[in-house]
């Protein structure tokens, strides 16, 4: 099968930036009666597919009776010789679609249709992380995620959805000195920076929403109302939830039923933390074929794996099928060391690139770029340096 691109909308240049332009690109002049000519000179072999995407009108006809299937890849009438694209590639995500066409694995969670239509959200991007098991820098990781959209000018609320430890309280704020608020603190209506806090009163770049303290629970609906109306008033949301599991996913009472399902029902992301060893990711297993058997959205689901200090066993799951795979963390003990003394911000390239990637997938039109954070000695030659 052979995909060719030719034309300039916002879908097909997303697609030409994700391939290599040899895998694409047409070999002949730039206007539409040379490309044309060159396609019906050149028919598809009968036991061979070709496409071509285009948004350029004209007659498509010769080229189409020489084999070609020509999907219009624009709104409005479809020139003579095209189709529309199918109702199946549309509800795609652009992650699914080049895999279709080019057979790569490429990051990006955006849906074919909306880049069709020219659709913009008018919410922004909410990232709840959560994982099976404990121990897995959850906590850290959102500080993190956090602190690097931020740092490129990406407005970022960080909500502490862990009730019954309140885990960022307990590291911005561990004395309880700070007259802090909190999600106790709102209700429907009231102004929205009731629950937050500035993050310059802590010394980040970043807003925080701490989770209620003990004794003032609040539910899981007033957390999501609140989320709904943050996402008008920041960029990105962060959502730092305690652990869940596959039993637990029914359960709206609980964290994962009654928060984590409805927003991955809804198309919202997820990402998921998986701590190496045969346990522990055996039992991360369990929960993704729980969201598979639910029939989640896989584009949504995006999953790294990190490596305790000292684990020289490792072998990676196959995660095809249960979500996008983001990449291995490799904890260390000076990683540990950095935690325990309340550390965040700090540079280290066993962390930064699949920090990277996470952002790119979860806000891929913001400048995220995780080719920059590749450790030196894994960094991609260029065409002339193989």
């Amino acid at each position: 099968m052979i995909a060719l691109i030719y034309g300039d909308s916002k879908l097909l240049q997303t697609l030409a930036g994700h391939v290599p332009p040899k895998r694409w690109m047409i070999p002949a002049g730039a206007d539409f009666g040379s490309t044309a000519s060159f396609l019906t000179r050149h028919p598809v072999p009968e036991d061979r597919r070709g496409y071509v995407l285009t948004n350029q009108p004209g007659n498509w006809l010769p080229v189409a009776r020489a084999g070609w299937t020509v999907y219009w890849c624009e709104q409005g009438q479809t020139p003579v010789g095209t189709q529309p694209l199918p109702s199946a590639l549309i509800s795609q995500s652009v992650t699914g679609l080049v895999g279709n066409f080019w057979k790569l694995r490429v990051v990006d969670k955006r849906i074919v249709g909306d880049l069709l239509l020219n659709r913009t959200r008018m919410t922004a991007p909410l990232l709840p992380v959560t994982s099976n098991t404990g121990g897995v820098g959850k906590t850290v990781s959102c500080r993190r995620l956090a602190e690097r959209a931020s740092e490129i000018g990406v407005r970022t609320l960080l909500v502490d959805g862990n009730m019954l430890q309140s885990s960022q309280r307990s590291f911005f704020d561990p004395r309880r000195t700070h007259d802090a608020n909190t999600l106790a603190d709102w209700r429907p209506g009231m102004d929205i920076r009731s629950a937050a806090n500035p993050g310059r009163d802590y010394g980040v770049a970043y807003d925080i929403a701490f989770a209620p303290p003990s004794g003032s629970p609040v539910g899981w609906q007033t957390y999501r109302k609140y989320i709904e109306e943050a996402r008008k008033q920041w960029d990105f949301v962060v959502l730092d939830l305690d652990r869940v599991s596959a039993d637990d996913l029914t359960n709206r009472e609980d964290v994962a039923g009654g928060l984590l399902v409805p927003y991955l029902q809804s198309g919202e992301t997820c990402l998921i933390i998986v701590k190496a060893g045969v346990q522990t990711q055996g039992d991360s297993m369990n929960l993704l074929s729980a969201f598979a058997s639910m029939r989640m959205p896989v584009e949504c689901i995006g999953i790294k794996d990190t490596v305790p200090a000292g684990l020289t066993d490792y072998r990676p799951l196959r995660y095809e099928g249960y979500g996008t795979f983001l990449g291995t963390e490799y904890q260390t003990i000076e990683t540990g060391n950095l935690i325990a003394a309340g550390r965040s911000n700090w540079t280290d390239p066993n962390l930064d690139y699949v920090r990277e990637q996470v952002l790119a997938w979860a806000l891929p039109d913001r400048g995220f770029d995780p080719e920059r954070f590749l450790p030196q000695q894994t960094k991609r030659k260029g065409w002339f340096h193989r």
